[in-house]
């Protein structure tokens, strides 16, 4: 990672790829061991992302896999790139990283340094910079890279500092010098280095040359920041001053700065990660606006550091504001707030006035405070504020002057220079602070474990700080003790205290600060496992209107309680989620929680009643399903259900999970409208536990339709992910729980019946389609009649021959979706066609009915029946001899096979590279595209089209 990216294997250098797969492996790398987000890969690599980014990323991640294990048999699971909750995770062996190889040579060198060890802590210094090569990430596109650059450039020149102050300490003070001399010329705004600079003259008794470095930094933060060198750098200065002039008496005069109240806590001396809002802090305080009061305004829920960042933040600016610090917490989350007038009688005290002269009328207090400010520099903190009206008559009326202010209220009338909102901390500056606080070597020990606990604290700061507490008084503990303590969410906030301090505790200030209805919206909120909350499912969840719920969201957001990531869109903090749904289970009763979960599964399902309807219009199980509740979603277009299931899904499956066994009769009917955006979007892996959950649920229940419902999908799920013969038992199942209770699921579930009987028996399989079909004519269902009929199709073409009844199914599919206006089914009905007609040697025709079922799926939809298309082309063009386009129409079908997870389309679209590979004369690399897509099919069990593929290997396969 020092450098440009490099990858190697056995002494091998390693083909990255392309610069934007580079950078999607700088991520991994740099977070191996911890999951990263599809988001957060996209975010890395575009600002402004592409259309379907997703796909691209998947690809690179596909790339990067087979790169890193290839010798990776089709199966098994992968073991360094492996697909994790949330996106992937990278995992390498310890020693694999040049970057953490830098970091433990500097933990030990710092180490070594602290146990006086000088010389050999120089030596590790020495190491670990010999590992950087050129500028890092070098080659490596996108706004990660980018940011990592600059860190990772601050981390070397750090390191690179503590160097030159071990040289110094050694006394090697010329070598130092002409080292340091051209480091201030490339980084003349790090006063560390200036002082090491002046140190080291001095100490070689040069001292002219010492104070010339001093006037050069001087006039340099004068004219850069307007800011005097720092406290360090002073010092130095007048130490060398004493040694090179006569000794002088001080007069007996004392300064204003000499009796300035220095009222600052300190900042603690651990404080890691929030850079970027210390230096925008920092630059509003050092460059306010002419005329104004400069007020910096830190918000955010308690836990997440404010105080901490202030304090930290202060000390930098320190030199701004000589003539004093004053400081007050008004203590406004704990339900007793300062008075504002008392914490102005304290203000003016420190400003010198005595007792006798503070009036007592408020105002008259203020107007003096003010006056006693006027023309001096001087830095107000007010840490936890509850509201303007405390805040307030705190403010100076000096412009001179300028104010911080942390709030769990936003203050929103506050007229600011800065709003600084604080979050969870990123992973790694939570891993750096953790590492600092119980030791590198700990974390090194148990890498994982540690990501395990740092996940459990969800990016808290005042979290991450109690459990590194916890396990630096304990070092006889092991990480996984507390990470298993950590996992059990109904005990983890109690875990998070040490002596007297909790996470609980800020939650709970919040919390006592609520009306009654604002307490029982909290409670009733965190009850669903859901990301995030739109107006709508809010007030439904609720039972309230929509302009009550908004205002009982907004006091949460207030209080610190509820994120507010967009307008009318809000979130828990996962702690806090914990902690209100325990009070839920404390206060409110079972009949009260059962029903507000229950009315979120009607949102959803009307939302997805919606889709279904949009997606497959006339389908029949709309009908026979759609539920009744409040604000029925209405979607205008297939691409409006989509967002709409794209943005909800995860969600969706989450609430599944958690009332399979409560609500089983709706889960299970929201399962089966979902059954048409996860057709389009092929998630049928993500299905599979959720469904198998609410079909167990609903066994043990007796309630029969609800189990034919869960079990239709079930084994649909797993037919299309080619886990065959545990379809077959579920598909089954559902038959016999459906026969009487529930016509259309019936009908759905003897679909995917013959559909898996296709594989084995084909001849059954068409009878089979064939009776379905005309009980579907029967029952007036034609959309089902359509895609039974498509599946007979199907089977029949991977028999020898097409005949008319072929022909004559294959036309009224296309037909039947035509009349019902299902753009999709029609899509697929027409890439049917085409297959039919490139069996008859129809193949121009067939590249025209590819083409018209491209034609009806815009990019986006229905990925897997466009990359079946794609393949099919390959074909048709390779017959026709036209191997560039062949070839080009196999990539990208490849691409999108693989981008929706479907392997059997992933087999036939290699099987088509390999075809135009033999045609044109590179065996070899046919071979190897025929063996991979052999390799798949037999894992799939898709014995018809295996064979072919053996007949390839045996025979080649001559297109022309």
């Amino acid at each position: 990672m020092l450098g440009p990216l490099r990858a190697r294997r056995d002494g091998t250098d390693l083909d990255l790829g392309s610069p934007q797969q580079r950078a999607v492996a700088a991520v991994l790398v740099l977070r191996h061991g911890r999951a990263v987000s599809m988001d957060d890969l996209v975010g890395a690599l575009w600002e402004s992302p592409p259309r379907r980014p997703e796909a691209v990323v998947r690809t690179y991640i596909w790339r990067l896999r087979h790169l890193l294990e290839p010798a990776h048999t089709q199966g098994e699971p992968w073991r360094l790139l492996q697909s994790v909750p949330g996106g992937y995770s990278l995992c390498l062996a310890d020693g694999t990283l040049d970057w953490e190889l830098f970091e433990r040579h500097v933990a030990e060198a710092r180490a070594r340094k602290a146990a006086g060890e000088t010389a050999a802590a120089r030596h590790l210094f020495d190491r670990a910079l010999s590992l950087w090569r050129e500028t890092t990430l070098m080659g490596v596109p996108g706004p990660f890279a980018h940011a990592e650059r600059s860190r990772l450039e601050e981390r070397r020149l750090d390191v690179a500092e503590a160097r030159l102050e071990t040289i110094v300490d050694l006394g090697d003070c010329a070598d130092a010098a002409t080292d340091l001399t051209a480091l201030v010329e490339t980084h003349p705004l790090r006063e560390g280095l200036h002082y090491l600079l002046m140190l080291a003259l001095h100490r070689t008794g040069r001292q002219g040359e010492a104070l010339a470095a001093y006037r050069r930094v001087h006039r340099l933060l004068a004219r850069e920041l307007g800011v005097e060198p720092n406290a360090r750098l002073q010092q130095l200065h007048a130490e060398i001053l004493r040694h090179t002039a006569p000794a002088v008496s001080r007069p007996g005069v004392v300064t204003r700065q000499e009796r300035a109240p220095r009222q600052l806590p300190h900042a603690l001396p651990d404080f890691t990660g929030r850079t970027e809002e210390t230096e925008s802090i920092r630059h509003a305080l050092l460059h306010p606006t002419p005329e104004a009061v400069p007020i910096v305004l830190v918000t955010g829920m308690g836990g997440t550091g404010k105080t901490s960042l202030v304090m930290h933040s202060a000390q930098t600016v320190l030199s701004a504001y000589p003539d004093g610090q004053l400081y007050a917490d008004l203590r406004g989350a704990d339900g007793t707030p300062a008075d504002p007038v008392t914490v102005l009688a304290s203000f003016l005290r420190a400003l010198g006035e005595h007792d006798a002269y503070i009036p007592a009328d408020a105002s008259e207090r203020a107007a003096l405070y003010r006056s006693r400010l006027a023309q001096q520099r001087v830095l107000v903190v007010l840490d936890n504020a509850a509201d303007m009206h405390q805040v307030t008559p705190l403010l100076p009326g000096a412009s001179t002057c300028a104010v911080i202010i942390t709030s769990r209220n936003g203050l929103a009338t506050l007229p600011v220079s800065l709003r600084v909102v604080l979050g969870a901390m990123p992973d790694e500056v939570a891993m750096r602070l953790f590492a600092r606080l119980i030791g590198a070597a700990r974390v090194d020990a148990e890498p994982h474990t540690a990501h395990r606990i740092l996940a459990a604290c969800g990016g808290l700061p005042l979290a991450v700080r109690i459990v590194g507490s916890r396990l630096a008084a304990r070092p006889e503990w092991s990480l996984a003790d507390l990470a298993e303590r950590l996992a059990d969410e109904r005990h983890r906030l109690s875990e998070l205290a040490v002596d007297s301090v909790t996470v609980e505790a800020g939650f709970a200030l919040g919390y006592g600060q609520l009306a009654p209805a604002a307490r029982q919206t909290l409670r009733l909120l965190a009850l669903p496992a859901h990301g995030v909350y739109d107006l709508r499912m809010a007030s439904a969840v609720l039972d309230i209107p929509r302009e009550i719920a908004k205002g009982l969201l907004e006091r949460l957001v207030a209080v610190g309680l509820l994120e507010s990531p967009a307008l009318d869109r809000y979130r828990f903090h996962d702690l806090v989620r914990l902690f209100a749904r325990r009070l839920a289970l404390e206060t409110d009763d079972d009949r009260t929680r059962h029903a507000a979960l229950g009315r979120l599964l009607d949102q959803h399902l009307v939302a997805a009643a919606e889709s279904y309807r949009v997606i497959r219009p006339g389908h029949a199980v709309v009908r026979t399903t759609l539920p009744q509740a409040p604000g029925a979603t209405r979607f205008d277009s297939v691409n409006e259900a989509l967002a709409w299931s794209a943005s909800s899904l995860d969600d969706i499956m989450m609430l599944l999970t958690q009332t399979a066994s409560s609500h089983t009769d709706r889960a299970a009917t929201l399962l089966l409208l979902l059954d048409a955006v996860l057709m389009n979007a092929h998630l049928w892996h993500q299905v599979i536990p959720v469904a198998t959950l609410v079909a167990d649920a609903a066994s043990r229940a007796r309630d029969p339709r609800s189990e034919g419902r869960a079990r239709y999908i079930l084994s649909g799920a797993l037919a299309q992910v080619g886990r065959l013969s545990e379809a077959e038992q579920q598909v089954n199942r559902a038959v016999e729980a459906a026969r009487d209770s529930d016509a259309d699921v019936h009908l759905l579930s003897l679909n995917v019946r013959a559909f898996i009987t296709s594989f084995r028996d084909p001849a059954l399989a068409l009878r089979l389609f064939g009776e379905a079909a005309a009980l579907a004519r029967s029952l007036g269902n034609r959309s089902l009649e359509a895609t039974l009929l498509g599946n007979s199709v199907q089977t029949r073409l991977r028999g020898e021959g097409i005949d008319e009844q072929t022909i004559g199914e294959s036309l009224r599919q296309v037909r039947l979706f035509n009349e019902l206006g299902d753009r999709q089914g029609e899509a697929f009905a027409q890439y049917r066609h085409g297959q039919v007609l490139a069996r008859r040697g129809l193949l121009d025709e067939a590249v025209s009915g590819y083409r018209k079922a491209l034609d009806r799926l815009p990019e986006g939809e229905q990925d897997f029946v466009r990359a079946a298309c794609m393949i099919r082309l390959s074909e048709a063009y390779g017959l026709l001899n036209e191997y560039q386009s062949a070839m080009r129409h196999a990539d990208a079908g490849l691409l999108l096979a693989r981008a929706v997870r479907h392997e059997q389309l992933e087999a036939l679209a290699l099987r088509a590279q390999g075809d135009v590979l033999f045609a044109t004369d590179r065996e070899e690399e046919a071979t190897l595209r025929w063996r991979k897509a052999l390799e798949i099919l037999q894992y799939l069990e898709s014995h018809a089209d295996a064979a072919l593929v053996e007949r390839r290997l045996a025979d080649g396969y001559p297109l022309a």
